[in-house]
């Protein structure tokens, strides 16, 4: 039968347990770089894609039928105000077009 002695057990048990460490050390490191590298890519792919696709929607929004009554309704506004500037009607147009304009989520034609 083989003996070995009790130092030399002791000795190979503590390579195999420094040996394991560094590896699974390696290992976790590996690991979070390529998690980070994920992340990272998805961040910027998401830069990328994302302002395209809302301006699209956005159009497609200020192409509905509601924004388009909205379009009407602020120059219904701005012609009564070009005829009474002191009257109420106008006043009541043009909240009822930023109702509509809130309501439908078109762009303001005010601020363009």
């Amino acid at each position: 039968m083989l003996y070995l002695h009790p130092e030399y057990i002791k000795m190979l048990l503590q390579y195999a347990v420094r040996h394991s460490f560094r590896s699974r050390v390696k290992q976790v490191k590996y690991i979070y770089i390529i998690g980070g590298t994920v992340i990272i890519l998805f961040i910027i792919s998401l830069i990328i894609i994302l302002p395209p696709y809302f301006e699209k929607k956005q159009k497609q929004r200020d192409r509905s039928l509601g924004c388009f009554q909205y379009r009407q309704m602020l120059k219904e506004s701005e012609k009564s105000y070009a005829l009474n500037p002191n009257g109420k009607k106008w006043v009541r147009e043009s909240m009822a077009a930023e109702g509509m304009r809130k309501d439908f989520g078109c762009t303001d034609i005010n601020n363009e």
